[in-house]
């Protein structure tokens, strides 16, 4: 059954990181200098191959390279808890059917319903998964500071009561 349940929640995650992912930056190319090899004349006559660097300039001015490693660390870590959502709801599931298993009951009286179905109650918690997600990314695009602190404050939550659940299966 653990098995099963965590190659389903590896498949999910899969299946739904591609829509969480955020789109990568492309790599900035080096300012490199080209050479200009045109034959350059001595006023004697004899050329000379003269090397002179060409120097690329862009029409468009570059953000900086510390906005752009801001930019990519608050995408990473948004990214990350995204995916640790995910997991926090995917082991919610396993500790709890798993201490279900063993004779304990549900404490929550909204799940209580829920949790006598297993199918309902797998996809009522990919549901709270889907809409913590995608709450977040909203809220993310007004305030990624407010985003990233809500998202931290549901995973540890859900660890604890993942550990709570956990514990309560080793003692039936």
């Amino acid at each position: 059954m653990a098995r099963r349940l965590f190659v389903a929640m590896a498949f999910a995650s899969c299946v739904l990181a591609p829509g969480v992912a955020q789109e990568a930056l492309a790599q900035e190319r080096a300012e490199s200098a080209a050479l200009d090899l045109t034959p350059v004349f001595r006023p004697n006559g004899f050329p000379i191959a003269a090397a002179q660097p060409i120097r690329l300039v862009e029409s468009e001015q570059r953000p900086s390279p510390l906005t752009r490693v801001r930019r990519d660390h608050s995408r990473t870590l948004l990214g990350s808890l995204y995916a640790s959502t995910a997991l926090m709801q995917g082991l919610d599931v396993h500790s709890t059917i798993r201490a279900l298993d063993r004779g304990a009951v549900e404490a929550n009286p909204l799940m209580s319903g829920v949790t006598r179905n297993r199918g309902a109650f797998i996809v009522t918690k990919a549901a709270v998964a889907a809409s913590t997600i995608l709450a977040s990314r909203q809220l993310a695009k007004r305030n990624k500071v407010a985003a990233i602190v809500t998202l931290v404050a549901i995973n540890s939550a859900y660890a604890m009561i993942v550990k709570h659940n956990y514990s309560v299966a080793r003692s039936r």
